[in-house]
């Protein structure tokens, strides 16, 4: 028997016509929503703990060499701002990287169209 893949349900919801279709429907959405956020924050937090790690040993790099130049503040900077973005990204600070955010705001430019 093979086991369903991570954030898929092993059983199909079953959609009757009516209020109870909607409910379904909305909580079908909730669901992917909810494992869409779980595996974004779960690839910031290996990003972050990476970044932890590989400028842990850049430090001891540079502090164990003669050599004190400032190309490990450099590395440490500039990733770190590549972190910042992309923990904006994964906590949805960022509205135009969401996944629904064209439709939303082709919606939202209708609608202010239509009440002019």
């Amino acid at each position: 028997m093979a086991l369903p893949l991570r954030g898929q349900s092993s059983e199909p919801i079953e959609l009757r016509p009516g209020a109870g279709t909607r409910e379904a429907a909305r909580i079908a959405e909730l669901e992917r929503w909810a494992w869409r956020r779980v595996r974004a924050l779960r690839v910031f937090f290996s990003h972050l703990s990476v970044y932890v790690v590989v400028n842990f040993i850049l430090f001891m790099l540079m502090a164990t060499t003669p050599f004190h130049s400032s190309w490990f503040y450099a590395v440490l900077i500039g990733w770190g701002l590549v972190i910042v973005l992309h923990c904006l990204h994964a906590y949805e600070l960022l509205p135009w990287t969401t996944h629904d955010w064209e439709q939303r705001k082709v919606r939202e430019l209708i609608d202010h169209r239509l009440r002019r």
